[in-house]
């Protein structure tokens, strides 16, 4: 039995043990929300009991998971190939009791395919095979539909007044580029030390250097200089298919964020540097008041000196590129409508650039598959609103928008090769209340059409397509 196996034999065999330990001592705590990124608010809800044995520290720790089914269908074009498929499975995160300001947790995830069509069927038109649906499973190994658990958190941190220190494989608070992106049966997992320092409430710091990553919809983990490539790499902008993938030397990636509320306005400043890659600044502002809320951000990328040591189709930037985006956003709030309108431009300076298997893009104008990555010369329209029912976990949102810019065969400013679109989402969110409180039930419809080129090769699974998503998730 290799390593892995071993790791998740002890981790489930803790997991049965420590439900029932948990169940016993549920007067004496309240289990933790899935997915909370507050750590020193939940601590509030942790509170410190006597440690009489080493069993207290387990026993009085928390059980939270969540079960989940994604039912997945892409509608191509016209006689191109569609494909469906309906993933099951979950999650379950131990937390321990703190005693003397430490404690550690756990968590595993699996995955299964509960039925589809041939992912693997190849379409006779363009040669390709399913790329969404896949994303459910394993991209890494399209033959893989059930070895697919991951140990997710496996963890130390230590809680002090003003913050805490976490050290491991971990749940990260998200940032406009590195994220979880739970959006599939796999978020993007991270493993470093994260250090939080509070100052008198009003101002946060986090920094963080990350060292490996287990990118959303794979079960493995890399160091960066495996991981950075692993999905689409692209093309150069002379038109050359990238192969940076691991050839970038690069050893992890280091993050500083700081964060405050003045009055009316929200103010973040991010910093990331990925080791031999490149720089990139972020600058958030954001101003609310009655029912108002305006925002802009504006992230300026510097290229690291090593890439120019690179062969021109090795390098994830080149030298001269300087990718800028700049996006804003108005939206108003009444009792029952969120409207929003949002625009972003990236410049001709270069291809905005930040590694897909770290997170999504969190623009104003990003939304479920449309994101900025790749792009420069490019603005990006996004029109959209959510609505609240009688019922407040009842609600409904819609989103519009559209690229301008993006030309098949420019790469210059079109990394991936995309053709300028539009796309509608529609979405339904339900959450029950009372006995099946836990429970929230999405749908959303997303369609996608491609403004200048329907060539086969350019929409498969990119254009021109309909993508209906059904998910099921129970968070206990």
């Amino acid at each position: 039995m290799d390593l892995k196996k071993r790791l998740y034999t002890l981790l489930w065999g803790w997991f049965l043990f420590f439900s029932g330990l948990a169940g016993t001592q549920a007067q004496h705590e309240a289990p933790i929300a899935s997915g909370s990124d507050n750590i020193l608010e939940a601590e509030s809800d942790n509170p410190r009991r006597s440690i009489e044995a080493l069993k207290d520290v387990f026993g009085l720790g928390t059980i939270s998971g969540h079960l989940r089914n994604y039912f997945m269908n892409t509608i191509n074009q016209g006689s191109l190939t569609d494909y469906y498929a309906n993933a099951i499975g979950g999650a379950m995160r131990f937390r321990s009791h703190r005693i003397y300001g430490f404690e550690f947790g756990a968590a595993g995830i699996f995955t299964y395919n509960l039925f589809s069509n041939d992912l693997n069927k190849v379409d006779p038109v363009t040669g390709g095979i399913a790329d969404f649906e896949h994303q459910l499973f394993d991209v890494l190994d399209t033959e893989n539909f059930n070895d697919l658990d991951r140990l997710e958190e496996l963890y130390i941190r230590f809680i002090f007044n003003n913050g805490y220190a976490m050290f491991g494989r971990m749940a990260i608070q998200d940032s406009p580029l590195m994220n979880k992106s739970d959006g599939r049966m796999k978020p993007f997992a991270f493993q470093g030390l994260w250090f939080n320092y509070n100052i008198l409430e009003k101002h946060r710091f986090n920094l963080a250097w990350i060292n490996q990553i287990s990118p959303r919809s794979t079960v493995e983990w890399f160091d960066f200089k495996e991981g950075i490539g692993l999905f689409n790499q692209g093309f150069q902008p002379d038109g050359v298919e990238a192969e940076y993938h691991e050839q970038l030397e690069s050893e992890g990636l280091a993050m500083l964020e700081y964060q405050t509320r003045i009055s009316h306005f929200n103010l973040s400043v991010y910093q990331w540097y990925l080791h031999n890659i490149s720089y990139t600044g972020w600058l958030g502002l954001a101003y609310d008041k009655n029912r108002w809320n305006l925002g802009v951000q504006y992230v300026l990328q510097i290229p690291d000196g090593f890439q120019k040591t690179l062969q021109y189709e090795q390098r994830f930037v080149q030298p001269e590129e300087r990718g800028q985006v700049l996006s804003g956003q108005v939206q108003y709030l009444s009792d029952r409508w969120t409207l929003r309108a949002a625009f972003s431009q990236a410049f001709a300076s270069g291809r905005f650039l930040f590694p897909r298997e770290l997170g999504r893009d969190q623009f104003y104008t990003s939304i479920s598959r449309s994101r900025m990555d790749g792009f420069g010369n490019t603005g990006v329209l996004t029109l959209g609103g959510n609505h609240t029912f009688g019922m407040e976990h009842f609600s409904a949102g819609f989103d519009y928008t559209r690229t301008f810019g993006p030309e098949v065969d420019a790469f210059e400013f079109n990394k991936y090769n995309l053709d300028a679109y539009q796309q509608i989402n529609l979405s339904l969110n339900y959450e029950f209340k009372g006995f099946f409180e836990g429970l929230h039930m999405v749908f959303l419809y997303v369609y996608r059409d491609n403004l200048n080129n329907s060539e086969p090769e350019v929409v498969f699974n990119r254009g021109n397509l309909h993508q209906i998503n059904f998910i099921t998730n129970f968070e206990f």
